[in-house]
């Protein structure tokens, strides 16, 4: 079984209209990494633009800090 999107958000997603939007998706995960949810989150807000994602494992690791800086760096959010 591959992992996904929680059905909240797809239900979320589905629900609204995300033309000309962009979508950051992120997630904490004990090994797994988006999985599949970054194809069906695509799927789901076919007209929204997907930004780079940002992937961490629960221990978060030592460069969890500069890690998150860099993510919002490349998708332009910051400082």
């Amino acid at each position: 079984m591959v992992a996904t999107i929680p059905m909240p958000i797809a239900t979320f997603l589905e629900s609204y209209d995300f033309s000309d939007k962009v979508i950051i998706p992120f997630c904490s995960h004990g090994g797994g990494g988006f999985g599949q949810s970054i194809t069906d989150i695509s799927k789901l807000a076919q007209d929204s633009r997907i930004g780079e994602g940002l992937s961490i494992h629960y221990s978060g690791g030592s460069e969890l800090e500069s890690d998150i800086d860099e993510w919002l760096e490349v998708n332009g959010i910051g400082n």
